[in-house]
């Protein structure tokens, strides 16, 4: 958390908001969590240029500076990335503001500190450590089922594992995996060879469904997250299963009760009705 529509939705409000604006300076609080860079290197390579676009990758946003340089910045589990008034207060685990040409800043935030903001001075992309491991992404056009199935069917690993590995499918996290496996009538514990021809489409169907319905939504909010605007998404109101064990299935008809099991150490909500083995 915040996964590929969270991070979709803070590109897309700060694409609005800050592209085409230059970055007049940079102040960074704590440099632990610049990669690729020194404290002093990311004022000297990023002030003085324009911002000329704002990009993803699975959970990982791409601005591209004029004349080369990029900055990614990934999110972690609860950073926040968004624009604040001149006069505004600034809150505490602010670590990175950006003061920009129309007198607004563009502050990154993150109170636990696994997110990062990674200098390519070069702009190359494809040699930053950032996106090194970053399979295709869940909201592209190269992400097709008979890529989902080429690339997990045969594999022994649990399906739930399998989705939420980044090398393989950027940008789903537990929320959506969880969500979409249940759309698609498909047990947690299901391995990736035990996946049926007919179940693959299915999968990848609610993939996408579930991940273009949070986005219009503006994400899932469960704690830390929140838009480039400073407000929280919407569809936690809309989850069938995630975050609601004991409660009764919303799939039409159904008379199951939402159960949970634990794998990887994280949480797997499901239907034992509607995903049954």
């Amino acid at each position: 958390m915040p996964e590929l529509p969270e991070v979709e939705t803070v590109r897309r409000d700060l694409g609005r908001s800050v592209v085409g604006l230059t970055i007049d300076s940079v102040k960074v609080r704590r440099s632990d969590i610049l990669l690729q860079c020194k404290r002093a290197q990311l004022p000297s390579a990023a002030e003085g240029r324009t911002i000329d676009a704002i990009d993803r990758l699975g959970k990982n946003l791409i601005l591209r500076l004029s004349d080369g340089p990029a900055l990614i910045v990934h999110l972690g589990m609860t950073g926040q990335f968004y624009t604040v008034a001149p006069d505004e207060e600034l809150l505490d685990h602010t670590h990175v503001i950006f003061g920009l040409s129309d007198g607004a800043r563009l502050v990154f935030r993150d109170v636990r500190r696994f997110g990062h903001i990674e200098l390519v001075a070069d702009g190359d992309l494809a040699a930053c450590m950032s996106l090194r491991n970053v399979g295709v992404d869940a909201c592209s056009p190269e992400f097709t089922t008979r890529c989902l199935r080429e690339s997990m069917a045969d594999r022994s690993a649990l399906l739930k594992s399998a989705l939420l590995n980044q090398k393989l499918v950027a940008g789903l996290g537990n929320i959506y995996v969880c969500e979409a496996m249940h759309r698609a009538g498909i047990h947690p514990l299901t391995r990736c060879n035990e996946v049926s021809l007919e179940q693959w489409p299915r999968l990848h169907r609610a993939i996408t469904n579930v991940l273009n319905e949070s986005i219009a939504a503006e994400g899932t909010t469960i704690s830390d997250y929140v838009a480039g605007a400073g407000v929280p998404g919407d569809f936690q109101k809309r989850l069938r299963v995630y975050g609601r064990e004991g409660e009764t299935c919303r799939r039409r008809s159904c008379t199951g009760t939402i159960d949970r099991v634990v794998i990887s150490n994280r949480s797997s909500f499901f239907c034992p009705v509607c995903q049954h083995r």
